[in-house]
């Protein structure tokens, strides 16, 4: 129902608006241009015989195709006029419609008539009354479109009544200009690249044919011709000549049906091609498996390697490599590889059976290798073929090996191995080469350690050793005998000591005079080292000092020199020569801490004195077998014990204000005033701070708060208000001091009426308050207490 009353409305004011108009004049004419060669100068007819040059150079033909002795062609267009009443107003409108040229515009099957429009259309279109008089007149160039534009669009006031209005068009004119001669050129061109195109996309056909997605020897080449090819079609798509031409109204050569067919082509072949390149491996694989199959191996190998190549975790290839490698006395190779396989790649059930089948021949492999290897002396060679196979056995699991085999053959070798090391050394022994030897035997030593499990019960390595390590022993007792003779104790000492750490070590038979030998040397070795001892206590080194005296009480307990007189004698020297330089030091000691605490006794700073004093007495305490006397320390100490104490106190009270512990430390500052005049400690030229003056000048204003309420508590209420006055003149938050002005306040009104005053109370609250507003709770306060106190 509301959609149809919504249709009526329309209609109701469609009728309105047209009933509202009324068309004065209405006319159509049908114009038409000979467009020709002329010998007119003006620059349109210049322009004109340049574009009709063109056309005749171009061969440009009619519709019929023949072609024109002189190209010519006829621009025709209808020119719509209208006048129009709109009530107060009069609507003037020309339309230039069904533009169209015809004639010699025929180039390859294509139509140039809309490049062949002029760029101006020139007219004045006259307003004329009933009279044909002038009533408006304009002028107007516009340019012509196939699908028609308007030439005069224009509304002017109606002041007349029933004038019978029409429109004239005259001085019409069709002008050419350069423009036009570039459009028609690049029209051309256009059509010239079209077909150019065609013969490429027609060549792109016959490429595109030539790519095999099979052929994957040359597979990389196809797809990098492919991709040429895709990027040649994108070029020729984005030239876009189906909207520039309009082939979907002329196409002479299909062009817009073979692109199409080359993007189909081109998508097959790309989508064949990229999964071919996506399963390369496989393709390879199965090349290389049939040619293995015709007996071609070699090739066959190849196309494995390919496909590895491609995909190095294809395990399938790897095993036919390691299979080939294996055929073909590569051992190792194929060892390795087949390893890989079983313990680094994911495995389907089959080709882990074929690796598992391989991964056992290889092993025999290694074990024949082994044999081999042994019975031809080669033990090296075929502990490594034994090692080979024993990796292989331990890295891969559900290979079955034969270990009896591999344990018989490794421990044929190994013996092979030890023999020919402990035989190498003993040649090497008889020569004198100990050094060599020593190496020798020593790795003979590692080799029997590593295989333990054959070569357990092996002592022949030991013995040699033993051997060598004898020579060792004799060069070095007659090395150090040499030494000794030449008076070269320490070097004759040192050969000794390596010959008897080899005694200690080795089980060979020791030479008797090696002990005499060793006392000999070591005899002016440790006097000279007790020399040293001394001097280095002499110059206060007693770290140095008390080093070599333990040294030398180690070689003479190592050399049997505990009971040799000299040596007895030069070790006590320098005992006594430590002792004696320690007391010194502990003298110096004791004199310097005494004298810093004389001079912090002059500077007043007792408690650090008092310290001081008691470190001198602690380090003379430290060397009492120095019996370093202590008295003046201790007379000091004792003489300012007052005067320390005193400061202690009043520094203990500072630490209670820093902790915020004020009336521990108000408590405690009394105390130390108590003991102050007590203790007379004016003699020590200190001078006692009453709390008022100390609480007024401290920093910290919640202290001198908690004075006021001391002295307010001891009854001393004028010292209390004076204090008060003095901390909110700092800007003390009066708000906190509430409780103890009420509590002055109360406290002096009844010590007044105790005393019997007889003065005004507001006056004296006023003289209390010292008049300041700051204190005004304390004189609410008194003057309140006094009325209460009145009336009891």
């Amino acid at each position: 129902m509301k959609k149809a009353l919504l249709l009526i409305v329309i209609a109701l004011t469609a009728y309105s608006a047209e009933a509202q108009q009324k068309l004065l004049f209405e006319e159509k004419t049908a114009e038409t241009y000979l467009l020709k060669y002329g010998t007119g100068s003006d620059n349109s007819q210049v322009q004109l015989n340049n574009i009709i040059d063109i056309l005749n150079e171009n061969q440009v033909t009619t519709r019929s195709g023949r072609p024109p002795r002189k190209p010519e062609f006829t621009l025709r267009f209808e020119q719509h006029t209208q006048v129009i009443d709109t009530g107060d107003k009069l609507q003037l409108k020309v339309q230039v419609a069904k533009v169209q040229v015809s004639g010699s515009t025929d180039y390859k099957d294509f139509d140039l008539g809309e490049a062949l429009l002029p760029d101006k259309y020139k007219a004045k279109v006259k307003l004329l009354n009933a009279k044909n008089e002038v009533v408006q007149e304009y002028a107007r160039t516009i340019m012509l479109k196939p699908k028609g534009v308007a030439l005069l669009e224009e509304q002017i006031p109606d002041t007349a009544a029933n004038q019978n209005y029409k429109l004239q068009v005259v001085e019409e004119q069709v002008e050419y200009t350069a423009v036009d001669v570039q459009q028609l050129k690049e029209q051309l061109n256009l059509v010239r690249a079209y077909f150019a195109a065609d013969a490429k996309v027609l060549q792109a056909l016959k490429e595109v044919a030539l790519i095999l997605p099979d052929d994957i020897d040359r597979l990389p080449l196809h797809d990098r011709n492919l991709y040429e090819l895709e990027k040649q079609y994108e070029l020729l798509k984005k030239e876009n000549y189906v909207d520039k031409l309009n082939l979907k109204q002329q196409d002479p050569q299909r062009l817009k049906y073979k692109m199409e067919q080359l993007q189909q082509v081109l998508q097959e072949r790309r989508k064949a091609v990229n999964y071919t390149l996506a399963t390369i491996h496989e393709h390879f694989y199965n090349r290389g498996v049939s040619m293995l199959n015709n007996g071609n191996a070699s090739v066959a190998q190849t196309y494995f390697a390919k496909s590895v190549e491609a995909n190095p975790n294809f395990a399938p290839a790897h095993v036919q490599l390691a299979r080939i490698d294996l055929r073909n006395g590569y051992i190792r190779e194929a060892t390795n590889r087949t390893r890989d396989v079983l313990t680094r790649m994911r495995v389907d059930p089959q080709t882990e059976q074929l690796a598992l089948g391989l991964a056992h021949d290889i092993y025999a492999a290694h074990i024949t290798e082994g044999n081999r290897f042994t019975t031809r002396g080669e033990y090296q060679n075929a502990l490594e073929a034994y090692a080979e196979a024993r990796d292989l056995c331990s890295t891969i699991g559900g290979l079955r090996c034969s270990m009896q085999a591999l344990n018989d053959g490794e421990a044929r070798a190994a013996n092979g191995v030890y023999r020919a090391m402990v035989d190498n050394g003993k040649r090497l022994l008889s020569r004198n080469d100990l050094q060599e030897a020593e190496r020798v035997v020593n790795e003979a030593l590692d080799f029997q350690e590593d295989y333990d499990y054959v070569l357990h019960n092996a002592t022949e390595a030991s013995e040699l050793m033993n051997q060598v390590k004898f020579q060792y022993y004799l060069r070095f007792i007659d090395e150090g005998k040499r030494f000794l003779t030449q008076q070269d104790h320490r070097a004759a000492l040192s050969r000794f000591e390596e010959a008897l750490v080899l005694e200690q070590r080795y089980t060979f038979r020791p030479v008797q005079e090696l002990r005499l030998l060793s006392q000999k040397a070591a005899k002016p070795v440790l006097l000279a080292m007790l020399n040293e001892g001394y001097e280095q206590a002499m110059q206060n080194r007693l770290g140095n000092a008390r080093q070599t005296a333990a040294d030398a009480t180690v070689m003479q307990e190592r050399y049997a020199l505990v009971q040799d007189v000299e040596v007895q004698n030069k070790y006590k020297l320098l005992r006594e020569r430590i002792f004696t330089q320690e007391c010194i030091n502990t003298q110096a000691d004791y004199d310097k801490h005494f004298q810093n605490a004389e001079a912090l006794v002059r500077e007043k700073k007792f408690i650090a004195a008092d310290q001081a004093y008691e470190t001198a007495i602690k380090a003379a305490d430290a060397k009492a077998e120095c019996g370093i006397a202590t008295f003046t320390a201790i007379d000091g100490r004792g003489a300012i014990a007052a005067a320390a104490n005193y400061q202690r106190k009043l520094e203990e009270a500072n630490r209670l204000i820093a902790k915020s512990r004020y009336d521990e430390a108000i408590l405690l500052y009394e105390e130390a005033r108590a003991f102050y005049l007590a203790q007379q400690v004016n003699k020590y030229g200190l001078d006692h701070i009453s709390l008022y003056n100390f609480a007024k000048d401290h920093p910290k204003q919640p202290f001198t708060a908690a004075v006021v309420s001391y002295y307010a508590n001891e009854k001393q209420e004028q010292v209390s208000v004076q204090l008060l006055a003095l901390l909110l003149e700092k800007g003390y938050r009066t708000g906190k001091t509430k409780k103890v002005q009420q509590q002055l306040g109360q406290q002096l009104a009844l010590k007044d009426v105790q005393q019997g005053e007889v003065q005004n109370a507001k006056v004296l609250s006023l003289k209390y308050s010292q008049n300041n507003n700051d204190l005004k709770q304390l004189r609410k306060a008194y003057e309140k207490e006094r009325k209460r106190l009145a009336k009891g």
